[in-house]
Formats: C-alpha cells, sequence, structure tokens
C-alpha cells in the first residue's frame, strides 16, 4: 500500500530532498502503526529524545511536548490508515497536510530561542549532515521543507 501512495505523488513531484521526505514521513508513521499499541509511546517518546537536544524542553514544557506529540499521533494514524485503505489523492493530501499543521503547532509552542535553536540546527543537517537531516526529516520540517510543502498542498 506505501508504494501505491507514492505513485500518486510521483507526478506531483520533482525528485530531490522532497520526494525523499515523503517516503520518510510515511515510513516512519507507517513503522510506529506496526508495533500496534507501542506505537504510540515510541511515537511521542521518540519525536521527544529527538529534539530535546535541540531545544531543551524544560521541566514544564516536558508534558505539555509529550501530550501534544500523543495527540499527533493519535490524530495521524485514523487518516494515515484511511489513506492506505483508499490510496485517494485527497487523502493522501489530507496526511500532508495534517502534518504540516502539526509541524507549524510544535513550532508555536518552543520559545523563541528554542525555536532559533530548532531552526538553525535543521538547517545544518540540511546542508551538511545528511544521516541527520534524514532522521529529523521523518517527524519534522526544515524551513525550506516546510514552505515547500506548503506550496505544494496549499
Amino acid at each position: 500500500m506505501k508504494k501505491l501512495f507514492l505513485l500518486l505523488f510521483i507526478p506531483l513531484l520533482s525528485f530531490g530532498q522532497f520526494e525523499k521526505s515523503i517516503k520518510l514521513k510515511v515510513a516512519v508513521i507507517q513503522n510506529f502503526v506496526q508495533k500496534g499499541e507501542e506505537g504510540e509511546k515510541m511515537y511521542w517518546q521518540t519525536k521527544g529524545q529527538i529534539t530535546f537536544g535541540i531545544v531543551n524542553y524544560t521541566d514544564e514544557q516536558n508534558p505539555i511536548f509529550r501530550d501534544l506529540f500523543i495527540s499527533q499521533y493519535r490524530e495521524i494514524v485514523p487518516i494515515y490508515n484511511k489513506m492506505n485503505e483508499t490510496s485517494n489523492e485527497d487523502d493522501s493530501a489530507l496526511f500532508i497536510q495534517i502534518l504540516i499543521r502539526q509541524e507549524e503547532d510544535y513550532r508555536k509552542l518552543l520559545t523563541e530561542e528554542q525555536l532559533q535553536k530548532y531552526f538553525a540546527a535543521l538547517a545544518e543537517f540540511e546542508k551538511s549532515n545528511p544521516e541527520a537531516n534524514d532522521s529529523y526529516t521523518s517527524l519534522f520540517f526544515s524551513e525550506n521543507l516546510l514552505k515547500e510543502y506548503k506550496e505544494r498542498f496549499y
């Protein structure tokens, strides 16, 4: 099913980082969904751990981000499942639009200092660390990537 989803987008995509990022985002959600009930916990822990080192959440922020990541997972899984069942282009576009909104929701909770650290780290990964960039791109968006997604899906 994942391959069918990706084939729906090929006419819309230019090859490169954008296409790769869609594959990574679908694959990471698929990986968590395949874990069953444990997938939700793994999802929020992974999102929290990979960003904590960059933005250094405060003790007060930790439960806020945990709750955000849990709610994001609960929101995206039914959309992911429907997208896989229907292979409908509208369902696939909704999946991407939800990911965009979830990124924006995450950013709104960061302090200005944390947001600048986040932008700088993701920009550096994008420029000079392909492995780290792939890891972050599977769950988050650099400024450049978010802009490209918005241009294509809104």
